[in-house]
């Protein structure tokens, strides 16, 4: 298939993407011209020419797609996305020589700055590694990023033989768990054989109608199942990191209540334990399992239209590839920060954005016009929802940053026997499928931590 592109960058990135154009991988593409942000010539035709890459139109042009030879800055991709869609064009990048569609976690998500991957390394290498939920999406990425650090094990536990059977074709040398956490018994009875050194927790259930509907099961995974998990960690002196929500911010749903339970859990440990328990909170992770990106590259490809809660809804958003790399920085971040316990760590992800953003910026990335070509309809907030999301909540305050890009939250102290008993109801409770009388007393359970005023937290 015959595609007609115009090149569009700095002139010198022109000329470097013409002389390695047979390397592209593209068949059937010619180029009819370019777009040169800044001074200098080309090779080929010079149809405009701006002073920075924002500056730039396609309006006029008898093209299908924009080839950027450069990255842009962050601010203007989005821009000429838009402008791009305007003009029925599709948005493709050179990509380590070669030829790709723009993608949406190139759009969307604040790069992290600076990661330590030295620092990172340090602490991984020679070091027993065991994530949970590994052949989920996260823990997945996780798995590939741990792998490349020169752990001595990497152990993936995950209750689902689909998503272990698929990392392993990735990562043969990893050692595979086939377990529930749920199961106390097994979670001991692996942790005893793998004896890790750290323990990246990112199995939960995590989708907020689901949550919502099943209180008793999302109990007894995100509740139960953590404590069966840093129970078995403490036996074997594992750190643990715990990969929470920023939905656990003052929840108004099931699914971040049972997270924020998990990081006062996590946080008692932290202030008790002689090894770590630190809770990490990420936005919405683009591509995860059953978030809105999937479900909008489905009503795409049916035609539309593209199905958005709330005009009003924001949230955070990040790439699989930047929540990895997050959880290891801030995970990795906490532990060498001995002085500071008992804080949740929250990433940085800048502004939120309108979902309906989202949907807009899916739509231009196949080259149509949202509202135009493909129509967005507003169904309403599903149960336990709400229309923005914190990174911190107005009853926590601010740590000094352990990292680039990581914040840290302190909060009121609660008591591990507390906690304890806490969970031992909730779980007695979902076991017995009492799911109203679980969601009530999740929420009461939450109360006098986050209504507390205290501040004399040892750090």
């Amino acid at each position: 298939m015959s595609l007609e592109a115009v090149l569009a960058g700095p002139a010198h990135a022109v000329r470097d993407a013409l002389a390695s154009l047979e390397t592209w991988g593209r068949p059937g593409l010619s180029v009819s011209g370019a777009f040169i942000v800044g001074a200098g010539d080309a090779p080929v035709p010079v149809l405009a020419r701006a002073p920075a890459w924002e500056a730039l139109t396609f309006f006029a042009v008898n093209a299908s797609a924009i080839v950027l030879t450069e990255t842009p800055p962050a601010a203007s991709i989005r821009t000429l996305l838009a402008r791009a869609a305007d003009a029925r064009m599709k948005v493709l990048v050179i990509d380590d020589r070669c030829l790709r569609p723009l993608r949406l976690d190139d759009v969307i998500g604040r790069p992290l700055g600076d990661i330590d991957w030295a620092g990172i390394r340090a602490k991984i290498a020679d070091k027993c590694v065991l994530i949970t939920g590994g052949g989920g999406s996260i823990g997945a990425e996780l798995a590939r990023r741990v792998s490349t650090l020169a752990p001595q094990r990497l152990t993936l536990l995950d209750s689902s033989e689909f998503n272990l059977h698929r990392i392993s074709l990735e990562l043969p040398g990893a050692t595979l768990a086939l377990a529930d956490i749920r199961d106390g018994a097994s979670m001991r009875r692996w942790f005893a054989r793998e004896r890790p050194n750290i323990v990246f927790h990112a199995a939960a259930l995590k989708q907020v109608p689901l949550v919502e509907a099943f209180a008793s099961e999302g109990v007894l995974t995100n509740v139960c199942g953590l404590r069966n998990v840093a129970e078995a960690a403490h036996a074997v002196d594992a750190d643990v990191i715990f990969v929470s929500t920023d939905k656990a911010v003052e929840p108004s749903g099931l699914m971040g209540a049972s997270k924020r339970l998990g990081e006062l859990y996590c946080q008692a440990l932290d202030r008790r334990w002689g090894r770590r328990a630190i809770p990490v909170r990420l936005g919405n992770v683009l591509g995860s399992a059953g978030l809105v990106a999937p479900l909008f590259e489905r009503q795409l490809a049916a035609g539309g239209p593209l199905t958005v809660t709330d005009a009003q809804v924001t949230r955070f958003f990040m790439s699989i590839p930047q929540a990895a790399d997050a959880l290891l920085q801030a995970g990795v971040a906490g532990l060498a920060a001995k002085h500071m316990r008992g804080a949740a760590l929250a990433i940085d992800m800048g502004a939120a954005l309108p979902i309906v953003e989202l949907a807009r910026d899916m739509i231009r990335l196949e080259g149509q016009r949202p509202d135009i070509d493909v129509p967005i309809v507003f169904t309403g907030l599903r149960p336990g929802e709400k229309l923005h999301e914190r990174l911190m909540a107005s009853q926590e305050w601010r740590e000094p940053d352990p990292a680039a890009g990581v914040i840290a939250a302190a909060s009121a102290p609660r008591g591990l026997a507390e906690m304890h008993a806490i969970m031992e109801r909730l779980t007695l409770l979902a076991r017995e499928g009492a799911d109203q009388v679980v969601a009530a007393e999740l929420f009461a359970a939450l109360a006098p931590g986050e209504k507390a005023d205290v501040r004399a937290v040892a750090f």
